[in-house]
């Protein structure tokens, strides 16, 4: 799992093993909103698929950021193509930690 090499403890870890669904599937995200008791208001998802992430974190009311690694680059990549609005778009996560360490 990613989170060890992170060093930094999370409060949540969930698996879309442990969910048994996988996105764009909203159960992922209804589950975890169940688990943390916490309003969706309150959520920021960080993430590279405007299909699999920024949809279904959108539909179910949570902030997005989307990761778009392929700006300038032809063709959505593996993911199939989807139209959706993130509340902002970084190039990269060292970007978006570059900006977030600025506050």
């Amino acid at each position: 799992m990613s989170a060890k090499h992170l060093k930094v403890e999370f409060d949540w870890v969930i698996t879309a093993e442990r969910v048994r669904s996988y996105k764009p599937s909203l159960s992922n995200f209804e589950f975890a909103l169940e688990m943390m008791r916490v309003s969706p208001r309150k959520i920021l998802h960080i993430a590279q698929s405007i299909y699999h992430d920024v949809i279904p974190a959108k539909a179910l009311g949570l902030s997005t950021i989307w990761v778009n690694r392929r700006k300038d680059k032809e063709g959505f990549g593996a993911t199939p193509p989807a139209i959706g609005h993130p509340d902002l778009e970084m190039p990269d996560l060292k970007t978006l930690v570059s900006i977030i360490s600025f506050f």
